[in-house]
């Protein structure tokens, strides 16, 4: 005798791989749906819609001209030089001498 279950909504007997014969002819055959179409696939050089708005630069873009009026001209620049204070350089050798001293 094959495997049966109950069928949870009419109570009666299903043999297991198989449909309820009651409930199956009591329920509307399902709603076929159609699909929707699909949008052609897009070519790699094609640019998206969404960049039109963000005012991007053109290729008439001149870079060095952007440099100077962000920063200013560069002979003038107001930045110094970057360098240690020469306490540091003093504290860096006390401590060399320090441990210098400990490991012999």
């Amino acid at each position: 005798m094959a495997d049966s279950y109950t069928c949870p909504t009419c109570d009666s007997e299903v043999i297991v791989g198989k449909s309820c014969k009651v409930c199956s002819k009591n329920t509307k055959p399902p709603i076929k749906r159609k699909k929707a179409k699909k949008k052609p696939a897009k070519k790699p050089w094609e640019q998206d819609e969404i960049y039109d708005g963000l005012d991007l630069p053109d290729d008439d873009f001149d870079y060095d001209d952007f440099i100077e009026r962000e920063f200013g001209n560069s002979d003038q620049s107001p930045h110094k030089k970057i360098a240690i204070a020469w306490y540091w350089w003093l504290t860096a050798l006390f401590l060399c001498g320090i441990w210098i001293i400990w490991v012999i």
